[in-house]
């Protein structure tokens, strides 16, 4: 298993595997043909390489203010999408193969704006959440009470003495493998209501490798926001 987040493209304009390590995130193009383990035997032969990338993200990326226009980048499960504003005579946002794509009527304020496209993740992390939580909750017999999403301002995630966890919206921008951290460390907490060394140790043993997410978190956490 790697260390670190990829997301795989298939394509038949490749005849080779083509890496990219773009903000905490690598991305790999590959030809429709390749099988499985040759794809693994590639990976595990660039992971030096690719580690070293990574590790230069070494400061906090610096949030830009978003104005809410076509062509802006946003992020959903570690995906980047375009948005494309499009107006008519009502409001709706969808996602689609390449574009987060946002109708809003004429004359629209940013605050709306912003309010819609926060309404759309908040409404997506609660379902996501809910559901990958109940998952590794049964994979690993770490039983909860109850989950909520919230609009924290600087956690991803709490958990209640008695089970009840709680996380931000916002973890929803991030790429599957560092979602999984977030409800895995909740999780533990089901069991171990602290961050002992207990703690730690028990969550290496369902984590293959705490650091890189913990990092990952901290040198790209600007990105996740709208």
């Amino acid at each position: 298993m790697h260390n670190f987040s990829i997301d795989i493209k298939k394509t038949d304009r490749k005849k080779t595997v083509s890496f990219q390590v773009e903000r905490g995130l690598v991305k790999v193009l590959v030809p429709k043909n390749l099988d499985k383990v040759k794809l693994d035997k590639i990976i595990k032969s660039k992971s030096k390489w690719i580690k070293n990338k990574l590790s230069k993200v070494d400061e906090i990326l610096p949030y830009r203010k978003k104005d809410y226009v076509s062509g802006e980048d946003f992020m959903y499960l570690g995906k980047h999408y375009k948005l494309k504003v499009i107006k008519g005579k009502k409001y709706n946002v969808k996602l689609s193969d390449k574009y987060l794509i946002l109708n809003i009527k004429p004359h629209t304020k940013d605050d709306k704006i912003k309010r819609l496209l926060k309404n759309w993740y908040f409404e997506n992390a609660d379902k996501y959440l809910k559901e990958i939580t109940e998952e590794l909750s049964q994979k690993y017999s770490l039983e909860f009470k109850s989950v909520k999403v919230r609009n924290y301002k600087s956690r991803w995630g709490s958990c209640s003495s008695i089970g009840s966890i709680f996380y931000n919206w916002k973890i929803i921008m991030a790429p599957k493998k560092i979602i999984k951290y977030v409800v895995l460390h909740e999780l533990v907490h089901t069991k171990i209501h602290n961050h002992s060394p207990r703690f730690w140790s028990y969550l290496k043993s369902i984590y293959d490798d705490i650091n890189y997410p913990k990092n990952w978190l901290i040198n790209n956490k600007n990105l996740l926001e709208i």
